[in-house]
């Protein structure tokens, strides 16, 4: 992947089939960056942003303030003995000082390998949980790879069958694919986020806030609102269990392209 700091806007899509039908298709701006850059990434937004957007590091992994890249490093290599060479992060940056990201990516690159991928998920808890995906050093890429569900995300699905995740890299396009499967593999929901990346430093901050300035609250937002819509279709409500014992699933297997 080039060592670019971009911009990647385009939209999430979300569509469950199970009970009750219902699907969403809203605009998304991520961030897309190699950890190398952080340090550029925040003169980037102090300078072309004025500071209205920016990248905290102690929304991510343990909530420190130290560089991502050290952080990250630490993580994988205790918790799965992995040594990453090059890694990119895909996620929401923070607006005007506030940030929710319901799943942010790490993507973990051995010069043209996408070797491994680290799914961080969050729910409107205040809860965190990993998903770890890596097949002992296979290219990823265009691949489904499938994880247990472990992790409490929406009130309107309980914690039975398992997810396959699929991202694919374009030119200048990527997708993150989710779908969650039933135990007998009859598909619950599909979900995917897709863009077009652009050098961050050429977009315009006008544009940027005028297009997505508000798109923190409004995560939060259309959350609750589809919630309220699958209530009065009335779509069976779990209760929020225990968390899992452990902050991280690995992937089971993987599905050839």
């Amino acid at each position: 992947m080039k060592n670019e700091i971009s911009l990647m806007q385009g939209h999430v899509y979300h569509s469950r089939s199970e009970t009750a039908e219902n699907s969403f298709k809203y605009p998304i701006m991520n961030i897309y960056f190699p950890l190398s850059e952080q340090l550029r990434l925040r003169q980037i937004f102090k300078k072309n942003f004025y500071g209205l957007l920016s990248l905290d590091s102690r929304n991510y992994i343990s909530n420190s303030k130290s560089l991502l890249q050290p952080e990250i490093k630490a993580f994988v290599k205790t918790q799965f003995n992995y040594d990453c060479a090059e890694v990119f992060l895909q996620t929401i940056p923070k607006m005007f000082g506030f940030v929710f990201n319901p799943i942010s990516f790490w993507y973990f690159f051995r010069k043209d390998l996408l070797e491994a991928v680290l799914c961080e998920v969050s729910n409107t808890f205040g809860e965190k949980h990993y998903y770890w995906l890596y097949q002992n050093g296979q290219d990823l890429k265009n691949t489904w790879l499938v994880a247990k569900k472990e992790f409490h995300v929406s009130p309107f699905f309980d914690l039975e069958g398992h997810y396959k995740f699929k991202f694919i890299f374009n030119d200048n396009k990527l997708e993150a694919h989710i779908q969650l499967m039933n135990p007998d593999q009859s598909l619950r929901l599909v979900t995917w986020i897709k863009g077009a990346l652009t050098p961050l430093d050429e977009a315009s901050a006008f544009m940027v806030i005028l297009n997505y300035g508000w798109m923190t609250p409004l995560v939060l937002l259309r959350i609750h609102y589809q919630a309220v819509k699958l209530f009065f279709k009335k779509v069976k409500f779990f209760r929020k269990p225990q968390p899992p014992e452990k902050d991280v699933t690995h992937g089971t297997s993987l599905i050839r392209r």
